[in-house]
């Protein structure tokens, strides 16, 4: 089969018609076949890296989008008030007696203020949305 494509390429397209015709449908089926298999592994590896390339623009921005999300400590205020709170309400512990040796009371009294006005102002987490791949434009017919 390579001979025969090797052949085939050498020649001119006029060589062609000097040939027999048993020898010339052969010399041009090996080099269509030839062909054909190459344009399909070039087609094949360009979808791969297509593919490759939407896959990690994918997982980029998911990265992006999730990243920040699992570096936060979910509840951090709430456990650091947890104390604050504490030490303001019981006033005779020893909780209140460490915290006060570090922070005054009336940081202490805004911390618990802060932490009340931020559970309401919380906004809820935005959803996650899948996008078409392409613009809507290109699937129209």
């Amino acid at each position: 089969m390579a001979t025969w494509r090797a052949r085939a390429i050498k020649m001119y397209p006029s060589g062609f018609l000097d040939t027999a015709e048993d020898v010339r449908i052969t010399l041009l089926a090996a080099l269509c076949s030839s062909r054909q298999a190459e344009i399909t592994d070039a087609l094949v590896g360009l979808l791969v890296a297509l593919v490759h390339k939407i896959n990690a623009r994918a997982e980029r921005r998911v990265g992006k989008q999730l990243t920040p999300e699992l570096k936060k400590v979910r509840g951090k205020e709430g456990i650091l008030f947890k104390p604050a709170t504490a030490a303001v309400d019981k006033p005779d512990e020893v909780v209140r007696r460490a915290l006060l040796s570090v922070v005054g009371e009336k940081t202490l009294r805004e911390l618990v203020a802060k932490a009340k006005a931020n559970e309401n102002a919380r906004p809820a987490p935005a959803p996650v949305r899948a996008r078409p791949s392409a613009p809507c434009w290109c699937s129209r017919s």
